[in-house]
C-alpha cells in the first residue's frame, strides 16, 4: 500500500504561547506567505515572517488583540506588497485612528499599500493607505458578505460576527483541497522531491491545462519533462482540506455558542480561549470569557478533531495544566500544543 507524504498546507504557530498576547500566525510555505489571525505582542516574530504576512483578521480592538498593529505597519512600510487587514464592526475607525497618530511628511515614495475592512453585519467595507496617498484612507467601497472574506486557489478564510460584549469576530481557514504526494510511488519513478513539487501542486490548483510540461527532479540528478496531467495522477493524492477554527473572547450565552459551534464544526484543528477555570466561571461571565471547560464542550459539540487551548488569563501563571486538563476532561479528544515558530 502506498504511503502518502505527510504535508500540511497550514502551519500554525502560537508566537506568544498559550499564556501570552493572541496572536496565531498560520504560514502558508506553498503559497509563500503567511496568515495572522490578531496582532497582540509581535516582538518575538522574526522580521522576515513580519514581511510575508498577506491577510490579516483582528478578531475586537482590545489592546492585546492589537497592539502588535504598529510594528506589523512599521516592517510593511518598505515593502512592495498588499496587506489586507479585516476586523469587526467600527474597525475602521479605530485603524484610522492609530494610523493618523504618526506623521508621514516623507512617505510619499514608499510602496506600502494597505487595505482595511470592517465586517458590519451582512456588509463590508474598505478603504485604502498608501504612501503615494501619504498614509490618508482612500474608499474602496462596500461588498455583501455572507460569511466567505477570502480566497484564493489554496485556501479561504471564513468569518462570523460573535459576540464579548462588543462584536467579536470567529475565524475559519479552509484548504481548498488537499494535495499529499505519494512517496512510494515518487521513489519509483525515480524522483526527487524538492520545489518542483509545489509548482505542481499550485498548477494543479489553478486547473492549468494537462498538457503543460513539469519538469521533475530525478534523485539521479538532472530533470524529467513530464505532461501535468499524467505525473499529477501518478503521485497527488486528492483529499479534502483542512479547517483551523480559531474563536476568543466569547461571551457564554446559549446564542453565542451556538453560533460558534456552526462556524467551527468539524474543524479539523479548533485554536481556543479558554481563559478561566470553571471553579471561576462567575468571573469569566463578567469578563465575558470561557471557561477551559467550556472550551471543551465548545469543541466537543461542534465534533472537532482536535483541540489547542489558549489566551489564559495572566491570573493562572504556572497552572496552565490545570486549565488544559478541565478543557480536555470535557473535550474527550486530543489537545494540541502549538510550537511558537524560531527564528
Amino acid at each position: 500500500m502506498s504511503v502518502a507524504e505527510v504535508h500540511t498546507t497550514f502551519h500554525p504557530l502560537l508566537p506568544n504561547g498559550i499564556d501570552g498576547d493572541p496572536v496565531l500566525w498560520v504560514d502558508v510555505p506553498d503559497e509563500g506567505h503567511a496568515v495572522a489571525l490578531d496582532l497582540g505582542d509581535l516582538h518575538g516574530i522574526p522580521a522576515r515572517r513580519l514581511e510575508r504576512v498577506e491577510r490579516v483578521v483582528v478578531t475586537h480592538a482590545h489592546m492585546d488583540h492589537f497592539i502588535g498593529f504598529d510594528l506589523l505597519l512599521r516592517r510593511r512600510l518598505g515593502r512592495d506588497r498588499e496587506l489586507t487587514i479585516t476586523g469587526p464592526a467600527g474597525f475602521l475607525e479605530r485603524t484610522a485612528g492609530r494610523i493618523a497618530g504618526y506623521t508621514w511628511n516623507l512617505i510619499e515614495t514608499y510602496p506600502v499599500r494597505l487595505v482595511v475592512e470592517e465586517i458590519d453585519g451582512t456588509t463590508v467595507r474598505a478603504v485604502a493607505y498608501s504612501g503615494a496617498s501619504r498614509m490618508l484612507p482612500t474608499p474602496l467601497g462596500e461588498r455583501p458578505f455572507a460569511g466567505a472574506l477570502h480566497g484564493n486557489r489554496a485556501y479561504t478564510i471564513h468569518a462570523a460576527q460573535l459576540d464579548h460584549g462588543v462584536p467579536v469576530l470567529g475565524v475559519v481557514l479552509a484548504e481548498t483541497e488537499h494535495l499529499a504526494v505519494d512517496k512510494d510511488r515518487l521513489a519509483r519513478l525515480g524522483l526527487e522531491p524538492g520545489a518542483w513539487l509545489r509548482d505542481l501542486k499550485n498548477d494543479v490548483r489553478r486547473c492549468a491545462p494537462p498538457q503543460t510540461l513539469v519538469e521533475a527532479a530525478l534523485a539521479a540528478g538532472g530533470t524529467r519533462s513530464y505532461p501535468l496531467g499524467a505525473i499529477a495522477q501518478e503521485i497527488l493524492f486528492r483529499t479534502r482540506g483542512q479547517r483551523i477554527a480559531y474563536l476568543t473572547d466569547l461571551r457564554a450565552t446559549p446564542d453565542n455558542l451556538d453560533r460558534a459551534i456552526e462556524l467551527v464544526r468539524g474543524a479539523d484543528l479548533l485554536v481556543c480561549e479558554a481563559a478561566f477555570l470553571h471553579a471561576d466561571a462567575q468571573l469569566a461571565r463578567e469578563r465575558n470569557h470561557l471557561t477551559a471547560r467550556q472550551a471543551g464542550e465548545l469543541a466537543r459539540a461542534a465534533g472537532v478533531a482536535r483541540l489547542a487551548p489558549f489566551h489564559v488569563s495572566p491570573r493562572y501563571a504556572g497552572r496552565s495544566q490545570e486549565l488544559l486538563a478541565e478543557a480536555r476532561a470535557a473535550f474527550g479528544g486530543p489537545l494540541v500544543e502549538l510550537p511558537r515558530g524560531g527564528p
